[in-house]
């Protein structure tokens, strides 16, 4: 077993006379099972182990479109010795334990039977990473960067992160991200793609993958092709991050697109052995070293940017301590969701000062009404989104504006979020307006139970945040809320005449009612 124990930081261990605890996290990534054990007191972590074993995910589901059984048992033998490990560890003190996986498992045809057969084997439930835990590595190791080169606050830095199943771009401008996608362009999909070829020609290989690459480099180019160039690349990824070493031996502050593209034919003019020798890699981990090369080198010729930075540190841990501290960045990353989502609702040119009062009265009547719906911090994110979204569907057509808006929300990149957070912001646009969350929509019909009475919850409360807001003239500054039998009474600080809100309230008013049992009368007041 593969040791990459990290050192301890003094700076991180527990605090005298607080209580640690142990947690650990498996992670089933695309050519590796790996463990990290961290010991954790509040907010501090130190981490004690990281394990590695080689596993052929990718490769089988990229060219089977399935795990086969030999690689299915491998997994098993390895969680077998990580839990083994794990016991030892966790004798006589608290020790939490998580298993996720790679969002390309998502590609196999026997997901299941996997998912159940490692369920069996250790009674632990498998999670796919989503997109919203991604951006949210991706976002820190971008702020850690950041953080050591101030300049780039005050300039355009393009971040790429190209995965194992896809690539993601992210646009900084003055510090704050202005433009999310995500491509079907991964290292493994390309490399298991390619196949393992011995060319005669050094240059048939670096061909082969620009021309397997070229659509989606084309849709980059066309996605990206009203914004001026980037001052500064950022990549991010397990396979560039390993090669810096090869990529600037001086340790320089930044490489260029040369220094890549010096590596890739240095690499590519060597057999598949002689590769594992030089990277010091796995035969399941190099065919995605030359794709990743070629993928990066491409988008950053595209954007024509002279000045590439990739963070010296090491992807993988970097990966796993982000999964054990859940925690880090949380606010900051929730700040750049929002701040994606009024750029959104700009580029389909919706009422912004509505909007943003629907919003402000929803969080209001959200945090108010805590002890009634129940619903957590990240459902209230949720809401705060819909909110600012829930009217560009205008922008199609004002009638039956609520269906556009939920068609242009689940055809858009909301950065942050996952798909399940996207779907149920949708529907909360979709029903924000009139009629009954139903099992004939369905997005609303494919929803667990639980996430669908966070949606009628959520939808009930945006509903009367948009009743308030009725007249689009942000009139109420302030509002209460108190129970009085079966009736919720809002109360509305300094209006006279509010027969608007009330006929309003009265065609939206209902949902709430119905799932929360109780009528909503708004009662003028004001203050002395």
């Amino acid at each position: 077993m593969t040791s990459d124990s990290a050192t301890p930081d003094p700076q991180t261990a527990a605090a005298p006379g607080e209580a640690a605890a142990l947690r650990a996290v498996i992670f089933l990534g695309a050519s590796s099972m790996d463990l990290m054990i961290s010991e954790t007191a509040g907010e501090n972590a130190r981490i004690i182990d990281v394990l590695t074993q080689p596993v052929p995910l990718a490769r089988d589901i990229f060219r089977k479109g399935y795990i086969s059984r030999a690689t299915m048992d491998r997994c098993v033998q390895i969680m077998d010795d990580y839990m083994a490990l794990l016991r030892e560890y966790g004798t006589g003190t608290t020790l939490d334990i998580s298993f996720l996986a790679t969002n390309i498992v998502q590609d196999m045809a026997n997901m299941d039977t996997f998912m159940n057969r490692l369920h069996i084997a250790h009674g632990l439930r498998l999670r796919v990473i989503d997109d919203g835990e991604m951006t949210r590595l991706i976002y820190m190791s971008v702020r850690a960067v950041l953080r050591k080169n101030p300049d780039l606050l005050k300039k355009r830095v393009l971040v790429v992160h190209a995965g194992p199943g896809n690539t993601r771009l992210l646009l900084f401008e003055k510090g704050r991200i202005t433009r999310y996608s995500s491509y079907r362009l991964g290292t493994h999909r390309t490399g298991e793609t390619i196949g393992d070829i011995d060319y005669s020609d050094d240059s048939t290989e670096i061909t082969l993958v620009r021309e397997h690459i070229r659509g989606q480099i084309d849709q980059i180019q066309h996605d990206f092709h009203n914004i001026s160039p980037p001052d500064t690349i950022i990549i991010i990824g397990a396979e560039i991050q390993k090669l810096l070493p090869l990529l600037n031996p001086k340790n320089n502050a930044a490489i260029n697109a040369a220094d890549i593209s010096s590596l890739a034919e240095n690499i590519a003019s060597k057999s598949v052995e002689q590769r594992m020798i030089k990277l010091e890699q796995d035969y399941s981990s190099i065919a995605s070293v030359l794709p990743a090369l070629i993928i990066n080198l491409s988008i950053a010729q595209l954007f024509g940017s002279s000045r590439i930075i990739i963070p010296p540190t090491n992807y993988g841990t970097d990966f796993l301590n982000s999964l054990i501290l859940s925690h880090t960045d949380t606010m900051a990353l929730e700040d750049e969701v929002l701040h994606f989502a009024a750029l959104l609702s700009d580029r389909y040119q919706a009422d912004r000062a509505h909007s943003r009062q629907v919003a402000k009265l929803g969080c209001m009547l959200f945090d108010a009404l805590q002890n009634l719906h129940r619903l957590g911090k990240h459902d209230r994110l949720l809401l705060h989104v819909a909110a600012i979204l829930h009217e560009i569907g205008t922008y199609i057509n004002p009638k039956r504006h609520h269906q556009h808006s939920q068609y242009i929300i689940l055809n858009s990149e909301l950065f942050g979020l996952s798909r399940s957070d996207v779907e149920i912001i949708a529907l909360l646009a979709r029903y924000h307006r009139h009629g009954a969350p139903t099992t004939d929509e369905p997005t609303y019909a494919e929803l667990e139970p639980l996430d669908r009475l966070r949606v009628q919850k959520l939808a009930a409360i945006l509903r009367v945040a948009d009743a308030l807001e009725r007249s689009h003239s942000q009139r109420i500054r302030k509002l209460g809320v108190r129970i009085a039998d079966k009736r919720l009474e809002i109360l509305v600080e300094g209006l006279n005449d509010i027969t608007i809100e009330n006929m309003a309230m009265s065609q939206k008013g209902d949902l709430f009612t119905d799932i929360f049992g109780y009528e909503i009368a708004l009662i003028p007041t004001f203050s002395r």
